[in-house]
C-alpha cells in the first residue's frame, strides 16, 4: 500500500489535475476560473463530499491539541461554506486555495518543498456572519517509491560523488479552516488523492499532516517565563539609562562616581570597547587580536553554510557537487579554527597564571579563580538561554519555522547543563545553544588547569614529561576512536555523523592536545622570551613561515583529492591519523605565527594582525560567539520563499548574519558583559596592578584563557569562545592585559 501511495502522491504533484470528466464539465460552466482545475481548488469540493459521507457513517469528534481546540462538525461546515463561496467567486474564499503550494518546480534538482503563502493563509477570514479563519499546515507527501522508479542518467553517479540519497518526502503548504484538526485534514487530503489516483491509498499508515506543523493566527498568551524575560530585559535597559544619566551628571559636576552606580553606564563601558590605545607592553601579545577576530569570522562563515544548506533551495542538489570544490574545504575543514582558540586558551591560561603566581610568590587562589571565571562567562550565556526559552518562539513563524525554529525545544530539558558547562557530555545530541559545547570544554580545561600550571611553575621543564605523555595518550585515544567506530576522513561522508561528533568533536579529552600545546608554548614564551626579542637569521625566519603556511595549507586542502569523484575512498587509518594530527599541526603553525610576531619576525603579517581595529573588534568576540548561531537560525527560520544555492548567495547571507550579530553583540557587551566586569571590580577590587590571572583568564578563556593583564590599568575585554559543530569558533581575550 505504501508503495502505491508514494507513486500516487508524487503523481498528484507532478501531473496536472483535472483531466477527468467531472473537472471538464466544471470548467465549461460559468463559474470556472483559470485555477479551478488545480488540486487546491478541487480539494474543497472533494473534502465536502468526504464530510457528507463521514456524517452518514460515523460520529464527529471534538479534539484538543496543546492550546488549540478542534471540532469536526465545524470543520465540515466551514469547508462546505468555503466550497460554495469559491463557486461564487468570493475573494475571501478564493484566498484559501490561492495560498496552497503548487506543483513542484525543480524536483529533480532537490527542490522538495512548495511552501505556498503562509501569511495570506493565516490572515484569511470569511466576510460572512460565520467566522472562518485560515490555518496553515505543511503536509508531507511520501515520494520514496516514485523516486526509486525513476531511471536516472547514466552519468548521475559521476556527476555527484558525494553520497546523495533520493528524497523521501515532498512538503506541500496547504490552507484549511482553523476548526480542522490535523488528523481530520490528513483524512481529507488522502481522500482527495484517492479520488484521482485510486482507493488503495486510503489504507496507507503514512501521516501527511501533523499538529506540530499546523498553525493559525491566535492571540499571544504570555507564559510566566515570557513575562519574566520582558521584565528582566526592561530592567536592564532601565539600569543602562539610569546609570548613564548618573555618569553624565557626575562628569559635568566633576564629582566622584561610585563604581557600582556606573557599572551599567554606556558612557563608561562604550569607550572600553571602542577606544584603542597602543600599549607597548611585553605582557601584551597584540597579534592574538587579529587571530581571534579572523577565527570568529570563520566560525560565523562555517555555521552560516550549515544553516544555508537547510534552506528551501530550488537547486539543492548543487550542494553535492559543491562539496567537491576546493572552496568547500574552508567549510569542511573549518573546524580547525577551534584548534586556534584552544591553542590561544592554553597559552593565555599559562601566561596569565604565571603572572599571578609571580606576583603571589607561587600561590594560586583556586576557588576565587574558578568563581571569577564562572561569573564572567555565565551572564551572557544565561541571557541567551533565557531568550531561547521565552521570547524566541515569538521571533518568527512560517513553514521554515516548523523545521528550523526548534531551539526552544532543545533547551527545555538541557538548559541546566549549559549553565554548569557539562552539556558536551550530558546532552551531546541536544545541546542548548549548540555552539556552547566549546564553552563546556574550555571551562572544564580551565578547572583542570592547576594540575598542569602548578607543576610547571614549581618544577619547570621536568613537568613537561608527564604533560607530553598526557598529550600523546589523548591523541592515541582519538586515533583509536576513529578505528573502532569506522569513522571516515571527511565528516560529510560519514554514516555516523552524530556519533562522530559525540565521541571525537565534543569531548574534552579529544581537545586536550591542542590546549596543552598552547600551555607548553605559553610556558616557554613566559619563562624564556618575555620582555625580549629573540634574534633569528632571515633564512630561518623565511623557513619558519614557509613551513607554518605549508602545514596549514596541508591541513586545510591536503585531503581534498580524496573527495573527488574519480578518487578511491581513503582507508580508515588515514582518517584516524589525519583527525588528531591535523589539529596538533595546525596548533603548532599558529604557535609559530604568535612567536614570530612577538619577536619582531612577523613583518606585514604582524602589522595586520596587530591592527588597532582588531583590538576593539576582539572585545566583542565572546558575545558574538554566544549569539551568532541564534541569529542565523532565526533569520533562516523566518524565510517564506524559495532560495538559491551558490557561494555568492551564501556570502550575502554571511554579511547579513554577521551584521546583525555584531549589532546584537554590542548591545550584549554593554548590557551584560561589561556591567558584570564593573560590578566584579567594584566588589573585589583589583589585587595588584592587575587582576588575578586565572580569574581574568577565565573571562578570556571562554574561548581561550585570558592573558595576563597589562600592568597599567586593568581594562576588561570580553573574550570569546570557539564555534560549534562544524567549525568551532571561540575567541580569546587576546591581550590579557587591560590597557
Amino acid at each position: 500500500m505504501k508503495e502505491h501511495f508514494g507513486v500516487l502522491a508524487v503523481a498528484l504533484l507532478i501531473a496536472t489535475v483535472g483531466a477527468q470528466d467531472a473537472s471538464s464539465n466544471y470548467l465549461l460552466t460559468g463559474h470556472s476560473t483559470p485555477l479551478a482545475s488545480s488540486f487546491a481548488h478541487q480539494f474543497f469540493t472533494l473534502a465536502s463530499q468526504r464530510a457528507a459521507l463521514a456524517n452518514r457513517t460515523s460520529n464527529q469528534a471534538v479534539q484538543t491539541y496543546a492550546d488549540r481546540a478542534y471540532d469536526d462538525d465545524l470543520c465540515d461546515r466551514d469547508i462546505n461554506l468555503i466550497r460554495d463561496s469559491i463557486n461564487n467567486l468570493e475573494e475571501w474564499a478564493l484566498e484559501f486555495p490561492d495560498t496552497w503550494g503548487r506543483l513542484p518546480m525543480g524536483l529533480f534538482w532537490g527542490h522538495t518543498i512548495s511552501m505556498g503563502q503562509y501569511e495570506e493563509c493565516v490572515a484569511a477570514s470569511s466576510t460572512h456572519t460565520t467566522e472562518i479563519r485560515g490555518q496553515y499546515c505543511l503536509a508531507s507527501l511520501n515520494i520514496t517509491t516514485f523516486y526509486q522508479s525513476v531511471k536516472k542518467r547514466g552519468e548521475e553517479f559521476n556527476r555527484i560523488s558525494y553520497k546523495q540519497t533520493d528524497p523521501e518526502i515532498f512538503e506541500l503548504g496547504i490552507c484549511i479552516p482553523k476548526t480542522c484538526s490535523a488528523s481530520k485534514t490528513d483524512e481529507l487530503l488522502k481522500y482527495a488523492i484517492n479520488h484521482f489516483y485510486g482507493q488503495d491509498v486510503r489504507d496507507s499508515n503514512f501521516t501527511m499532516v501533523t499538529e506540530a506543523r499546523c498553525k493559525y493566527d491566535a492571540p499571544i498568551e504570555l507564559r510566566g517565563i515570557d513575562i519574566f524575560a520582558i521584565i528582566f530585559f526592561s530592567l536592564i535597559i532601565f539600569f543602562m539609562v539610569a546609570s548613564s544619566v548618573y555618569d553624565y551628571i557626575q562628569t559635568r559636576k566633576g564629582a566622584p562616581k561610585k563604581p557600582l552606580l556606573v557599572a551599567f553606564s554606556v558612557l563608561t563601558n562604550a569607550p572600553k570597547i571602542f577606544t584603542v590605545k597602543k600599549v607597548n607592553n611585553p605582557n601584551v601579545i597584540h597579534c592574538l587580536n587579529g587571530l581571534r577576530c579572523f577565527s570568529m569570522m570563520w566560525v560565523v562563515f562555517g555555521h552560516g553554510y550549515m544553516t544555508f544548506y537547510d534552506l528551501p533551495h530550488i537547486n539543492k542538489n548543487k550542494f553535492y557537487t559543491w562539496v567537491q570544490t576546493p572552496y568547500s574545504m574552508l567549510v569542511q575543514n573549518g573546524s580547525l579554527c577551534v584548534d586556534t582558540f584552544f591553542f590561544m586558551s592554553g597559552l593565555l591560561m599559562c601566561w596569565g597564571a604565571f603572572r599571578e603566581m609571580e606576583r603571589t610568590k607561587g600561590k594560586l587562589n583556586i576557588p576565587m579563580m574558578y568563581f571569577h571565571r564562572y561569573i564572567r562567562l555565565t551572564p551572557v550565556v544565561a541571557v541567551v538561554v533565557l531568550y531561547i526559552m521565552s521570547l524566541y518562539k515569538y521571533s518568527g513563524a512560517g513553514p521554515m519555522w516548523f523545521k528550523l525554529g526548534t531551539q526552544d525545544k532543545r533547551c527545555a530539558d538541557t538548559w541546566w547543563a549549559t549553565l554548569i558547562y557539562v552539556q558536551n557530555y550530558a546532552f551531546p545530541y541536544s545541546i542548548c545553544i549548540s555552539q556552547s559545547w566549546y564553552l563546556a570544554v574550555d571551562t572544564q580545561l580551565y578547572f583542570l588547569s592547576p594540575l598542569f600550571l602548578i607543576p610547571l611553575w614549581k618544577w619547570g621543564k621536568k613537568a613537561l614529561v608527564p604533560i607530553v605523555i598526557v598529550l600523546i595518550l589523548c591523541l592515541g585515544g582519538t586515533f583509536a576512536t576513529f578505528m573502532l567506530n569506522d569513522f571516515t576522513l571527511f565528516r560529510v561522508q560519514d554514516d555516523q555523523v552524530d556519533l562522530r561528533q559525540r565521541l571525537t568533536y565534543y569531548p574534552t579529552h579529544t581537545r586536550i592536545p591542542t590546549w596543552l600545546i598552547g600551555v607548553i608554548f605559553g610556558y616557554f614564551l613566559f619563562t624564556r622570551n618575555r620582555g625580549r626579542q629573540i634574534p633569528m637569521s632571515k633564512p630561518l625566519v623565511l623557513t619558519g613561515w614557509f613551513v607554518a603556511f605549508g602545514t596549514m595549507l596541508a591541513c586545510m586542502w591536503g585531503p581534498y583529492w580524496r573527495i573527488l569523484p574519480d578518487t578511491p575512498d581513503s582507508p580508515l587509518i588515514e582518517g584516524a591519523f589525519f583527525e588528531p594530527l591535523s589539529r596538533t599541526s595546525w596548533a603548532l603553525s599558529i604557535g609559530w605565527i604568535v612567536w614570530a610576531c612577538y619577536n619582531g619576525h612577523g613583518g606585514l603579517v604582524n602589522d595586520f594582525l596587530s591592527w588597532g581595529f582588531f583590538t576593539g573588534f576582539s572585545r566583542l568576540c565572546y558575545c558574538m560567539y554566544v549569539i551568532h548561531r541564534i541569529v542565523q537560525l532565526v533569520n533562516a527560520a523566518r524565510l517564506q520563499t524559495d532560495t538559491h544555492f551558490s557561494n555568492y548567495d551564501a556570502i550575502l547571507r554571511w554579511w547579513h548574519d554577521f551584521g546583525i550579530t555584531l549589532t546584537a553583540s554590542i548591545f550584549a557587551t554593554l548590557a551584560f558583559e561589561a556591567p558584570i566586569l564593573g560590578i566584579e571590580k567594584a566588589i573585589f577590587g583589583k589585587p595588584a596592578p592587575k587582576k588575578p590571572t586565572p580569574g581574568e583568564l577565565a573571562k578570556a578563556a571562554p574561548v581561550a584563557a585570558t592573558s595576563a593583564p597589562a600592568e597599567p590599568e586593568p581594562e576588561v575585554k570580553p573574550v570569546e569562545e570557539t564555534k560549534t559543530e562544524i567549525a568551532p569558533v571561540p575567541t580569546n581575550e587576546e591581550n590579557p592585559s587591560k590597557a
